[in-house]
């Protein structure tokens, strides 16, 4: 019995704490508020990973906990949060997380104006975890052969052998009867290489003599093609034109289409550039908005 109570003297001892530094902040938990941090295990701290709790919900209130957590569940259906293998082998993708934790917030907040913005944030948070636990679980694979099904510009177009490398002397060869898809292979590979000092990585299909680079410092993509091969010693002629990209999703569709059907498959992604200084006056105008 002891115990007991020194253990539940200790509970009430932080859940007191965190009340104090709700109550600083100007925040006063009514008894949904309560409830809601008490499913998903952020009453003590909202640093915590969320989860669902249902038996730490008083049974009573626990049917309005649930209406509110159908609320946000309806808000995101549909919506993924995707890795982002620019920042490593586990990261995601941050415009997903930020959007759906917008529709989420936004549609609790419209059906339960009530609430506490504690209360809003962690069921938005609860989400966005699950969804990342969702993504982290799911094959590569499976992921790259969604990204590119749009892409799909017939058999005869795909490529059947790719060079990835990256500004750091790393490289990787991709064969098309190997087990696993061009977009799986580069993404492994950009996932296990990039790094502060190493955002440039190159796709090549050297038979064609042509490929695309992409920067992700600056959030654009160049595309390269052989005007003309060398010929008797003299060094091959080539085209470089420059793009925008519009975020990691931009860049997963360009290596979709170019791994489907190659610089020709690009020309939809456009507008390409030519001229440096054309394409620096647009990055600049687009940073700048």
């Amino acid at each position: 019995m002891r115990v007991a109570t020194e253990g539940s003297n200790e509970k009430r001892a932080r859940e007191y704490q965190a009340d104090r530094r709700r109550a600083e902040r100007g925040t006063v938990l009514g008894p949904l508020d309560a409830a809601i941090l008490r499913y998903t295990g952020q009453y003590l701290h909202g640093a915590t990973v969320p989860r669902r709790l249902p038996d730490a919900v008083d049974p009573a209130l626990l049917p309005q906990v649930m209406r509110v957590i159908a609320t946000a569940e309806q808000a995101c259906a549909g919506m993924r949060i995707g890795l982002d293998p620019r920042r490593g082998n586990r990261a995601t993708d941050k415009r997903d997380w930020d959007r759906m934790a917008a529709a989420v917030d936004a549609a609790v907040r419209r059906a339960h104006p009530e609430l506490v913005d504690d209360a809003v944030r962690t069921v938005s948070f609860l989400m966005c975890s699950e969804a990342v636990d969702r993504a982290r679980s799911t094959p590569v694979e499976g992921d790259e052969e969604a990204a590119d099904d749009h892409a799909d510009l017939g058999e005869s177009a795909r490529k059947s052998a790719l060079s990835f490398t990256d500004d750091k002397d790393g490289e990787k060869k991709w064969l098309r009867d190997g087990p696993r898809t061009a977009s799986a292979v580069f993404w492994e590979f950009v996932a296990d290489r990039s790094a502060g000092d190493n955002e440039v990585f190159t796709i090549e299909d050297e038979e064609l003599g042509e490929g695309i680079q992409l920067h992700f410092y600056a959030d654009s993509i160049a595309r390269i093609t052989t005007v003309r091969p060398g010929e008797a010693g003299s060094d091959p002629q080539y085209r470089v034109e420059y793009s925008l990209v519009d975020g990691l999703g931009g860049y997963r569709n360009l290596v979709s289409a170019f791994v489907r059907g190659g610089c020709a498959a690009l020309e939809q992604h456009g507008p390409w550039m030519s001229d440096v200084a054309d394409f620096e006056r647009a990055r600049r105008r687009r940073d700048a908005r």
